[in-house]
């Protein structure tokens, strides 16, 4: 997670009380003050095989994986008919004949997108032969389309123990564990998986991706670079690269793996707004910075903390009208974010703003108890407001929550 870059302070140049009014400045202090990247989805979302249609409503495009549709393995359990006469022998020979028909009915359906209907063939399937392997994978793959993740992992794990080296049903299941946060089990799949098919990028991806959220940024890094060597073109692996090389303290390596995402895939807000973040916490080129939110914010418009990033970059570039629009914005989306409405204090007061901008620090501290840069910079503007009682006021307050700001309030006011 990102951390609150040191404050910037801008004090009063003329230590004599109210000598000048608009030289009183508040308090600029670093942005993520939300706890939070913007580059990567507070939930997971996992890569799909490319037989499957995405979400409409994923948390980030799937990226499509090399592998083709299994094949049917009903032959290898019990499909030809045994030899012998015996009553039990017919009955299997039929029960397995019924499930094949039923395991071709599903595949219709299955390969006409109906996957609800092609779900109740497919258990018919594996109903009268248990031992249908791709008829136990379908149907953890139908549950998991349909969002239905705990309903997945029994017969997806019933397809793996069946074919220990079946690795789309692997995949699958680590789909399913992923989206139920159930990191460590989905990592145990995806390792399985690339232990059956080595080569299959996207579960090295999805290695990557649970290696970053669980904070292994070198073993991402590792993992990240096998499905790059599998798949030349994969923006997601990139993004995802440039997130682990980020919180490795490797921050030109992690912009390059950006830009590749970007090259790759322009439109990925995702990539655009890790950009921003390494120019932002990281680089302090907030030019740059602001360039990047732009992008990524015109693409995913309702990333609250890019908002106010962009914002606090606006301010540093003395834009105060654009940071103003961003940080109402951003406040819209999320009403009680104290640090926005800070932010937007400072910016009105650096525009002469100053009744807007009490008005606005106020709020941050209806909406932050002890919140010691907004009592400091609400001070700082009752100072250029000429009103003294009302800042000394803050000055007490800041005196019990930050002796450091109350002696700053103080001597612009003495």
């Amino acid at each position: 997670m990102s951390t609150p870059r040191p404050p910037r302070l801008f004090l009063l140049t003329l230590p004599v009380l109210f000598a000048c009014v608009t030289a009183a400045a508040g308090q600029h202090e670093g942005g993520g003050m939300m706890g939070g990247s913007t580059e990567r989805s507070s939930k997971p979302a996992a890569t799909k095989p490319a037989n499957k249609p995405a979400s409409t409503t994923p948390a980030r495009k799937r990226p499509p994986v090399t592998v083709n549709k299994p094949v049917v393995t009903t032959t290898s359990s019990g499909n030809s008919k045994p030899t012998g006469t015996s009553n039990a022998g017919t009955s299997n020979a039929t029960s397995n004949t019924a499930a094949d028909t039923y395991y071709k009915q599903g595949e219709a359906r299955y390969n006409a997108k109906q996957y609800r209907e092609a779900l109740e063939f497919y258990q018919k399937a594996t109903q009268l032969n248990p031992s249908m392997s791709d008829g136990w994978y379908r149907m953890g793959w139908i549950y998991n389309d349909l969002e239905d993740y705990q309903s997945a992992v029994e017969p997806l794990n019933r397809a793996v123990a069946l074919q220990p080296n079946y690795a789309a049903a692997h995949f699958e299941l680590g789909y399913a564990y992923k989206k139920l946060e159930r990191f460590n089990e989905a990592l145990a799949a995806y390792q399985q998986c690339v232990r059956a098919k080595s080569d299959y990028a996207s579960a090295h991806y999805e290695i990557g991706w649970i290696h970053n959220d669980l904070k292994n940024y070198d073993d991402a890094v590792k993992s990240l670079k096998l499905a790059l060597q599998y798949r030349q073109n994969y923006p997601e692996a990139h993004n995802e690269m440039g997130y682990a090389l980020r919180h490795l303290g490797r921050y030109s390596e992690a912009i390059e793996q950006y830009q590749d995402a970007i090259r790759l895939k322009p439109d990925m807000g995702l990539a655009h707004l890790g950009l921003g973040d390494v120019y932002y916490y990281n680089t302090k080129q907030y030019a740059q910075a602001a360039n990047a939110y732009k992008e990524g914010l015109r693409l995913r418009p309702d990333n609250v903390t890019a908002l106010y990033n962009l914002g606090w970059c606006y301010n540093d570039l003395e834009r105060y009208a654009d940071a103003i629009d961003q940080l109402r914005k951003a406040i819209a989306l999320k009403a009680d974010y104290a640090e926005a409405y800070n932010e937007m204090g400072y910016a009105l007061h650096q525009l002469n703003r100053y009744p807007e901008a009490v008005q606005s620090y106020l709020s941050a501290i209806k909406n932050k108890t002890n919140y010691a840069s907004a009592h400091y910079n609400l001070g700082v503007s009752y100072v250029a407001m000429r009103n003294k009682n009302a800042a000394l006021d803050q000055y007490r307050i800041l005196q019990r929550i930050d002796a450091a700001r109350a002696t700053k309030l103080f001597n612009q006011i003495k």
